[in-house]
């Protein structure tokens, strides 16, 4: 029974209907809200609207392969790149008649180039269709692409093709848009082929509709150059620092012999390529170190995609592609294209703009206070902020339950910085150390709890200023607070302690007094259902019996400033 329940399939999950659909309604939800597509009858098969009127006058340039790629290759049809582009099933070349079928439609009297990423499928398929099309009649050739560094050469298979295909995609349909002839069109093409290389880095494969889940890499495992299909690549390992990630990819395509070879001092432009599942951080992050690698390396990189081109479905990898670049080939990634995936191509070539100044509050706004100490006053905020960051392991495991799970950690750096920058405030001056608790507070917390406390603190020193003591600024200050977090008692936040206190203070209470109703407040926390905050949602099971973090940390601030009294 235990080995049947582990073997139980779990079907990956997928914002489909049924797997054996996907396809077909992929392509009609294109054409329904793509107004520069059309479709070729009832086939998997996406042309540019216009193709009409561009046969007879212009090169087509027709590209395709399975589908799960996406936006490749249908993301790509439009002015200035692919004419058309023939979907197969996931994972899966498209049929030769389908191929033929796109010819026949958009390819006139100027002929037809074929791009063709390099696996046995799509060669076979393309080629059979390329063979009869040119039996009737239409000037057809074929364009391999095998960008894939990732593996050693050998037997007759070749390079696979990847992600590098988009560069090759926009140098010929440049140079088809430019009304070059099909062997110049060609030309073009292979040009870019032989000058781009690829690299991809995977850290779960891809899971395709209606098959089970796998866990070929499990833990802190990345694969070096998996395929876009989910083959194996080089090898597995463990997870390392993205800039050695993006070292180990360029590495691969320019210092293997017989690979990509670039001089230093020539300018490169680079594809950072989302295999489906990164984050735009983590594309960011690999695009920053993809620079400064390259620079490093004396090389120029001078135009940069970056972003979703070439996919597996939902494989949480990044590969990067690299071709070098000369006139001609820049020229043609800069010409226009109407093409919806194309995106933003980055230019480089002038230096990042710098870092504005830090912006300063006007000098006479500065609160710098009259220099004045008050011993009781700064033994008390050190008791309090002791108190405070000693109960961080306990805020911390409540917040868990019921929040982020920061609340600890965020409180004990207030706490610290307050006690760190506690010798220069002006102690004896209650308007400047409210203002510089506040300073220390937006220094150093950050998040919600961050804001509100600094937001309290500004107002009670307005209040302060205006001669309402102490007494009168924590008034003040939760007011503030209550107005501009939206809050309100009984909604399980620090509100809860708070009011409590403020109301123990203006009913003529001590510290002490203020202190033990704010406890009060917090334990009571423990019964109320969260209406604000991150536990707002979390089920009320799961923290039940549970103190609210934020009103047990402003309890635990006051306990520890009574006791410093």
């Amino acid at each position: 029974e235990q080995t049947t329940r582990r073997k139980k399939m779990v079907v990956a999950k997928k914002f489909l209907n049924k797997a054996e659909e996907a396809v077909e309604e992929m392509v009609q939800g294109a054409v329904m809200f793509e107004r520069g597509l059309t479709r070729i009858a009832d086939l998997h098969v996406l042309a540019r609207s216009d193709y009409a009127s561009k046969s007879s006058s212009h090169v087509a340039i027709i590209s395709g392969g399975g589908s799960g790629h996406e936006p490749a290759h249908a993301g790509f049809v439009g002015d200035g790149m692919l004419t058309a582009a023939v979907l197969g099933g996931v994972f899966a070349s498209p049929s030769a008649s389908a191929v033929l079928s796109a010819i026949l439609a958009v390819a006139g009297k100027p002929g037809c180039l074929l791009i063709v990423k390099n696996y046995t499928g799509d060669r076979l398929n393309f080629g059979i269709a390329l063979e009869k099309a040119k039996a009737a009649g239409i000037p057809c050739e074929m364009v391999i692409v095998g960008d894939d560094c990732a593996l050693e050469e050998k037997g007759v298979t070749g390079r696979r093709g990847i992600a590098g295909t988009i560069f090759v995609h926009k140098t010929a349909g440049a140079a088809a848009a430019a009304g070059k002839s099909l062997a110049e069109v060609s030309a073009a093409a292979r040009a870019a082929v032989a000058a781009t290389g690829s690299m991809g880095i995977a850290m779960s494969p891809c899971n395709l509709p209606g098959a089970s889940t796998t866990d070929r890499l499990s833990g802190s495992q990345i694969e070096i150059g998996m395929g876009i299909h989910g083959e194996p690549g080089a090898k597995t390992q463990e997870i390392v620092a993205c800039d050695a990630m993006v070292e180990t990819m360029i590495a691969a395509i320019l210092d293997k012999p017989g690979y990509l070879k670039v001089p230093k001092g020539s300018e490169v432009g680079v594809l950072i390529n989302n295999l489906g599942a990164a984050s735009t951080m983590e594309m960011t992050v690999v695009a920053r170190a993809s620079i400064k690698i390259l620079e490093a390396r004396g090389l120029k990189p001078s135009r940069m995609l970056v972003g979703p081109y070439c996919t597996a479905l939902d494989m949480l990898g990044v590969s990067i592609s690299i071709i070098a670049l000369d006139a001609s080939l820049t020229a043609a990634l800069d010409a226009p294209t109407k093409a919806p995936s194309w995106g933003n191509l980055y230019n480089l070539s002038t230096p990042p703009n710098p870092a504005g100044p830090m912006p300063a509050m006007p000098a006479e706004s500065i609160v710098t206070g009259n220099g004045s100490k008050d011993d009781k006053i700064a033994a008390m905020i050190a008791k309090g902020t002791a108190a405070l960051a000693a109960k961080e392991p306990e805020l911390t495991d409540w917040d868990k339950i019921a929040g982020d799970g920061d609340c600890g950690y965020t409180m004990k750096r207030g706490a610290e910085k307050v006690l760190a920058d506690l010798p220069k405030y002006s102690t004896g001056d209650g308007f400047a150390l409210l203002h510089a608790l506040a300073d220390s507070v937006s220094a150093s917390m950050g998040g919600t709890s961050g804001a509100l406390l600094e937001i309290a603190l500004r107002a009670a020193a307005g209040a302060y200023k205006e001669g309402k003591g102490y007494g009168g600024a924590l008034a003040a200050g939760v007011d503030a607070m209550m107005f501009y977090g939206n809050g309100q008692p009984g909604m399980r936040t620090m509100l809860d302690a708070l009011l409590p206190m403020k109301e123990a203070i203006l009913a003529g209470g001590d510290i002490k007094a203020a202190a033990a109703a704010a406890t009060k407040g917090a334990e009571a926390t423990k019964t109320m259902l969260a209406l604000a905050g991150r536990a707002n949602y979390v089920n009320e099971e799961a923290y039940k019996g549970v103190p609210d973090p934020g009103a047990m940390a402003v309890a635990y601030f006051f306990t520890g400033l009574a006791e410093g009294a």
